[in-house]
């Protein structure tokens, strides 16, 4: 028989399935409990404590160790999931980013093993389509943007207060360019009721012109803390 692929899983599951490993480690009176295990999952960082928590402080019974295996694994299918999905946003802005700057395509792509334009090409597209698929099929797009409404507006807000110091982190040049670009982008979409794909494109395009090794980090620690944020929300 054939395996069914793994549903898709959301935050609020993998939230779900710690809260259950959290109630067996409670009902079981477990001594470490309170070392790492956050009381509740609200972010990505939660859900890795808790994974990191589950494989380290094993002094319960096997009874109940057995018991957690079901949500221990629902949490690390959400791990692969997210983390294979931020990879591919990742290779794909990559990929864009060499499209739109002119850069020849074999110099980007030959450290992944493309070694022609073609396949560069191929890759590009296949990635754009398996995202667009995510999204359109699986109905995660919309539910995702409203769940993350307020961060987004807050990393939108950052961009356009401090748009022209964070445009000279940027050497001049078309990358500075582009983000001056994505940054007013952002500013336009951003007065719609709810948030769109095209205003998060934006946003996390413009967060992703700021990472570190491609923009110098910024003078203020707190506007440095969240663009660190934004790209471990969007990216």
């Amino acid at each position: 028989m054939a395996d069914k692929p793994a549903p898709r899983y959301k935050l609020q599951d993998a939230a779900k399935a710690a809260a259950e490993i959290r109630k067996l480690r409670v009902e079981a009176r477990d001594p470490d409990l309170d070392v790492s295990f956050p009381v509740e999952v609200r972010d990505d960082d939660d859900v890795d404590a808790v994974v990191e928590y589950a494989h380290r402080h094993r002094r319960v019974t096997p009874l109940v160790l057995g018991a957690e295996l079901e949500f221990r694994s629902t949490l690390l299918e959400y791990q692969r999931q997210r983390d294979t999905d931020r990879h591919e946003r990742r290779v794909l802005a990559m990929l864009e980013a060499g499209r739109q700057l002119g850069v020849r395509p074999a110099v980007y792509g030959a450290p992944m093993g493309l070694r022609s334009r073609q396949a560069v090409y191929h890759r590009r597209v296949t990635l754009a389509a398996r995202t667009s698929v995510h999204i359109s099929d699986e109905g995660r797009a919309q539910e995702w943007l409203d769940e993350h409404v307020v961060e987004l507006r807050g990393l939108a807000d950052l961009l356009i207060d401090h748009r022209d110091e964070l445009l000279l982190l940027v050497d001049d040049g078309p990358a500075r360019e582009k983000l001056a670009n994505d940054i007013d982008n952002a500013g336009a979409l951003m007065s719609t009721r709810r948030p769109t794909m095209d205003f998060c494109g934006a946003v996390a395009y413009a967060i992703f012109g700021l990472r570190p090794g491609a923009a110098r980090p910024a003078a203020d620690r707190a506007v440095r803390e969240q663009l660190a944020q934004g790209l471990r929300l969007l990216w």
